[in-house]
């Protein structure tokens, strides 16, 4: 019988073990003399022992020196652009659903300004590679949001489309700080009045407590259930990840492939169904392990402070507070990096990557639709697992020689497409059929990467790439970007 947290559903992630209280677990993981881990894949789990005293304060010392570095670099802000297509109820099905009015316009073939925030001050512009809806918040913590509301993802109190930019009353006297879209629901966090879920919630990936059972949305916005302070989170297709100010990654949501990271797909046989059980409230992730290659021993890795996490449509990468990448969950292509196509039911150290060597040391790492992609402290890419521009698969991390040379900052993998952000250009590549790759009218595909039409000379802040839409964050700080953003078509649909 599934318990209030733990509500069945037909075909999709199920019954979670039950974690020990919060604090009891940490402090016995930081003592490290639990009993060793039978991983779902069958390896049993070495015992580590702790680091030296010295060696400790001084990884701590570190990470203080570079979290108050943190602190003090400024909000930066910009001038939101969009391009592709904004039919929201028919881009990546090809036609509405039964009762649905679509709408019919061009287009946008290259980057346009956004008219409908035309004069706010944008911090962060989001979206994701499920996702057929945006936000947009600004540098006095308001969010705006445009797009497919079906399900109530965008958090205005019913499912109605929206069409223009605008912004979410529910959120208007919060200090917004943050955003994640999956394919259905949506995560807002605020600065002190917590994080909240809404839209699709039938696996409980809102993270508040209760799935609303299949058909049922949260269509007004709703705390999540987590005491700590989240200061991070990422929507997957029917999950979502949280990261906490105390560097601890929190899952909700299903676990089918093993994407919660809790060592459990969620799988029970009732009579001859299959059934799957929904994680409702957010539990924490508690672990986080390294393989041998050679033995294939498992060895928990002690006291993992978490900087960021990304989730895909089914599995997950993390990024801890000494550049060490882990991966888990749906491996199929071999999107997890560990040069196998099976699936991860724990957080797994990619060894390809190593902190400390400037050139395998990870900058900042995102999940695509079916891979992952990485940047390295000199500004170069790599991906590995299913790549759908040119069809190629690989289970390991390889360079994209294309963009070697760039200098990239930031990257935004999609589901058919991907943006980059690099030294004074915007950089796309992939398949377009709606102006996604924001290359001008008629270009179909691009297998390798080339610069955005309009925007080069501009300074890209941020990138987001959704489903047949992308979106730019540029720098109109002085007067020669402010031209070249005054010769963009204005979008007004």
């Amino acid at each position: 019988m599934a318990s209030a947290e733990e509500t069945a559903v037909e075909e999709q992630p199920t019954k979670r073990q039950k974690l020990d209280d919060e604090e009891d677990a940490e402090k016995k993981e930081n003592v490290a003399e639990e009993q060793p881990l039978k991983t779902a894949n069958g390896d049993t789990e070495k015992k580590v022992e702790e680091k030296p005293e010295e060696e400790k304060k001084e990884e701590e010392k570190t990470e203080a020196v570079e979290e108050e570095e943190e602190k003090e670099k400024p909000v930066v802000s910009g001038v939101p652009l969009i391009c592709g297509s904004m039919n929201w109820d028919t881009i990546g099905r090809g036609s509405a659903r039964v009762g649905q009015k679509p709408r019919k316009v061009e287009p946008a073939w290259q980057p346009q300004v956004i008219g409908a925030l035309a004069g706010i001050r944008i911090t962060q512009v989001v979206s994701g590679p499920c996702a057929a809806h945006s936000f947009f918040i600004s540098e006095e913590g308001k969010i705006y949001a445009l797009g497919r509301n079906e399900n109530g993802q965008l958090g205005f109190g019913h499912t109605k489309r929206i069409d223009s930019a605008t912004e979410i009353p529910f959120f208007k006297n919060m200090h917004v700080i943050g955003a994640s879209c999956g394919r259905g629901h949506s995560v807002v966090l605020t600065e002190d009045d917590g994080a909240y879920g809404m839209g699709d919630n039938d696996m409980g990936q809102c993270g508040t407590g209760a799935a609303t059972g299949k058909g049922a949305h949260l269509v007004t916005p709703k705390q999540c259930a987590i005491e700590q302070k989240i200061v991070q989170a990422s929507c997957g297709f029917d999950f979502t990840l949280f990261v906490s100010e105390k560097g601890h990654v929190f899952s909700a949501g299903s676990s089918e492939c093993g994407q919660l990271g809790i060592n459990d797909s969620g799988e029970y046989i009732d009579g001859r169904k299959s059934i799957f059980s929904a994680i409702t409230t957010p539990g924490r992730v508690h672990s986080f392990f390294t393989r041998d290659p050679r033995t294939k021993e498992v060895t928990r890795i002690p006291q993992v402070s978490v900087r960021y996490v990304s989730a895909g449509q089914h599995h997950c990468l993390a990024i801890s507070t000494k550049n060490e990448l882990f991966t888990w969950g749906f491996n199929g292509h071999g999107r997890l990096g560990h040069k196998t196509t099976e699936d991860e039911l724990i957080p797994m150290r990619v060894l390809f990557f190593r902190p400390g060597d400037p050139h395998l040391s990870v900058r900042t790492a995102k999940c695509s639709y079916g891979g992952c992609f990485a940047v390295n402290n000199l500004g170069n890419v790599f991906c590995w697992g299913q790549n759908q521009i040119n069809r190629l698969e690989c289970p390991y991390p390889v360079p994209l020689d294309d963009l070697y040379g760039w200098n990239v900052h930031d990257i935004a993998p999609g589901k058919n497409h991907h943006v980059i952000t690099a030294d004074y250009s915007a950089i796309a590549m992939g398949k377009t059929t709606m102006g996604e790759l924001g290359m001008g009218p008629g270009t179909k595909s691009s297998s390798r990467p080339d610069k955005m039409h309009g925007v080069d000379g501009l300074k890209s802040i941020q990138c987001a790439a959704g489903c047949a839409h992308t979106l730019l964050l540029v720098d109109d700080s002085d007067s020669e970007a402010k031209k070249l953003i005054d010769d963009l078509d204005v979008n007004h649909d």
